[in-house]
């Protein structure tokens, strides 16, 4: 009897042990980072309450329609474009409330740019630079900027190892703290690749450091853009990739609300402007491959030019010339033709015995007509662009848009007709007939 009672006692005490130890994790369930605070308990639905419109909070677009507060932005570029110097531009333009790309934020901003490749001393002259060229002194800055680099303050966040992906939480924990601390609106990571140890094709892995990433975004309030480098083959033709120039896995696409990428500025533009191919290097177009919270935006252009700093000293008296980032607009090729001009070419148009064609490459190319009498020097019939000069080439981009603006305005009309000699169907020119007045 007393052996059955002792088994039944001890019975009942491991039974309360475990019902108490249930109740209390039901009570306290285990805690997740401590900067994490909206993982529910359990998995319950939210009844939704419709309100008025007006009464929801706006999305907080803090520059442009690029940088939204909370959310993950990403911008995909070839090496050696002009991207970081761009990001500067900006991260200026959001300190300082200037309008330097074309648009100022609507408040001053607090940025903290990281660079994982290049030292801190590098990023300084890229500032400087910058400063100089646009007439920005130190006070316009404040201490709403904040730079660093990836060779004095290394951050990782994630690697990969035998078990899988490994998220590094200490330091996402400082790396929230810190937003928090300085109050950042904007984190720039210029570039993604420096913060992981991830293989980039790996989806899984990529899909984990991103959503690591837009919780911190989300914990902070903060906008985060990530600066990515695109593929070999997207780099020779981003035009044709779009966004998904992009390297490694789409995940990192998916994973953003606002993508855009850089291309460099292709052959059939920069000879339209009459720019060679050296030239051509120094501008880019910037162009939106993804916008889930905005309409997409038409393609803008940059241009790098070099600033002297004039900081020769000792062995190195030349100092140092830093490529800046400056906005690009197309120019207009009507800009400086008067009415007067216009009506010339007309009439020279209507006056030669046999109409011009529409074709550049052809002997009787319409263009000819219009170069002679604006007193343009395009080249001589049949020569290549290789054979003309650097100015005859932009000369003729210029006659070539004169064109096509007159061709859209109706000034000129083409008309498809047999060649006499050939038997071919050729398209020619000819100048509408003047309004009567």
């Amino acid at each position: 009897m007393t052996t059955n009672t002792t088994k039944n006692e001890t019975i009942s005490a491991i039974s309360a042990f475990f019902k108490d130890f249930q109740t209390a994790h039901e009570k306290e369930p285990p805690k997740g980072p401590k900067w994490d605070q909206k993982k529910p308990n359990q998995i319950s639905a939210k009844h939704f309450l419709l309100s008025s419109a007006s009464s929801i909070p706006p999305r907080e677009w803090l520059y442009g329609n690029h940088l939204i507060r909370g959310y993950l932005s990403l911008t995909v570029a070839p090496g050696g474009l002009g991207k970081s110097s761009m990001l500067l531009v900006e991260a200026i333009s959001m300190v300082t409330k200037r309008s330097l790309f074309g648009f100022a934020p609507v408040h001053r901003l607090r940025v903290w740019y990281w660079c994982g490749e290049d030292p801190l001393v590098e990023i300084e002259r890229r500032i400087a630079a910058i400063c100089l060229h646009y007439s920005i002194p130190p006070e316009d800055i404040g201490d709403r900027l904040m730079i660093d680099s990836g060779r004095e303050m290394p951050i990782k966040l994630a690697e990969s190892n035998r078990n899988g992906i490994a998220i590094i939480q200490k330091t996402l924990d400082q790396l929230v703290a810190t937003i928090k601390k300085e109050k950042i609106d904007v984190l720039i990571i210029d570039p993604l690749i420096t913060i992981h140890e991830i293989q980039e094709n790996d989806t899984t892995g990529m899909n984990t450091l991103v959503n690591q990433l837009r919780n911190v975004a989300d914990a902070t309030g903060c906008a985060i853009e990530l600066v990515h480098h695109t593929s070999k083959a997207g780099a020779m033709a981003s035009d044709d990739f779009g966004i998904y120039a992009s390297r490694g896995a789409g995940a990192l696409i998916d994973g953003v609300r606002s993508a855009r990428y850089l291309s460099r500025m292709p052959e059939k533009i920069s000879a339209k402007f009459g720019l060679s191919a050296k030239e051509a290097k120094s501008y880019f177009s910037v162009n939106m491959g993804k916008a889930n919270l905005a309409p997409m935006d038409g393609a803008t252009w940059r241009r790098m030019i070099g600033v002297p700093l004039n900081n020769g000293k000792s062995f190195w008296e030349t100092g140092d010339v830093i490529g800046v980032c400056v906005p690009w607009t197309q120019p207009d090729v009507l800009e400086d033709v008067t009415a007067e001009q216009i009506e010339a070419v007309m009439a020279a148009i209507r006056a030669v015995d046999v109409p011009p064609t529409k074709n550049e490459r052809g002997q009787r190319w319409v263009g000819y007509v219009v170069a002679d009498v604006m007193g343009l020097d395009i080249g001589l019939t049949g020569t290549s662009r290789a054979d003309r000069t650097n100015d005859q080439n932009a000369a003729r981009a210029k006659v070539g848009g004169m064109l096509s603006q007159w061709f859209i305005r109706k000034l000129l009309i083409t008309e498809d007709v047999s060649d006499g000699r050939t038997g071919r169907t050729i398209t020619i020119v000819r100048a509408a007939e003047p309004q009567s007045k």
